[in-house]
């Protein structure tokens, strides 16, 4: 059952400015630093050339997913490095929509997967480094486990 488009991403809990801050490659195609979501969808539409997305496929995509839905998934292809691909990123767009068709496309997951990669590592440095040895305590004598070891 298809969904009508919302002004966030439809239904996905999504600001344009935060697309584009997690998908910096759309900056340039944007003619203004907070965009709206028809205007996020007018520079993925630019940006899909650069992807090698082809101009059927992108309105298979509109179909399919809705415009909002179809420019973050070119967003987020947009944030891949090209080794993650197995062909093109024009493939693995065609994937995406092969599974929003399908209704197995699941860019929710997608989306807090790149916003926890594009978190400062700030809170790790703060964890003191506790090695292997330290985590499995101090060293126990086969007395110490008891009469259920052999």
């Amino acid at each position: 059952m298809r969904q009508e488009p919302t002004e966030n991403g439809r239904g996905l809990k999504l600001h344009p400015d935060e697309l584009v801050r997690l998908a910096p490659r759309l900056k340039p195609y944007l003619h203004r630093p907070s965009p709206t979501w028809p205007e996020l969808v007018d520079a993925a539409d630019w940006l899909r050339h650069d992807l090698d997305v082809s101009k059927p496929l992108w309105g298979e995509a509109c179909l399919a997913m809705g415009r909002e839905q179809a420019a973050i998934a070119l967003a987020v292809v947009s944030t891949k490095d090209t080794a993650h691909f197995r062909t093109t990123p024009g493939g693995y767009f065609h994937g995406m929509v092969a599974k929003a068709k399908a209704g197995e496309l699941n860019l929710d997951r997608t989306l807090w997967a790149i916003r926890r990669a594009a978190q400062p590592r700030s809170l790790d440095l703060m964890l003191p480094s506790v090695s292997p040895a330290a985590r499995r305590g101090p060293a126990r004598s086969r007395e110490d486990w008891g009469s259920n070891c052999t």
